[in-house]
C-alpha cells in the first residue's frame, strides 16, 4: 500500500505501471495518466486508470474512484 498526499492508502505492487494492482475506476471526475503501459483502450474508455501517484493526476476538482469495480 502507498499513502497518498491526502493520507489515503492506495494499493500497489510493481511501482512501475506494469501490473494491475493499482488499477481503479473513476466514478466521478476526471484523471489523466501521463504514461500507460498496461491498460487497453477499451478499459480506459470504461473509466479505468492506473492510480500510480507519479503517473496519474486529477484534472477535475473532485475525483471519486473505486478499486473494487474492475
Amino acid at each position: 500500500m502507498s499513502v497518498s498526499r491526502q493520507g489515503l492508502r492506495l494499493p500497489y505492487a510493481c511501482k512501475g505501471g506494469v501490473c494491475y494492482t493499482c488499477r481503479a475506476k473513476v466514478l466521478e471526475g476526471e484523471v489523466k495518466m501521463n504514461k500507460n503501459y498496461i491498460l487497453e483502450q477499451h478499459e480506459i474508455d470504461e473509466g479505468l486508470f492506473r492510480a500510480d501517484l507519479s503517473q496519474c493526476h486529477p484534472v477535475s476538482e473532485r475525483v471519486v474512484v473505486s478499486f473494487d469495480e474492475h
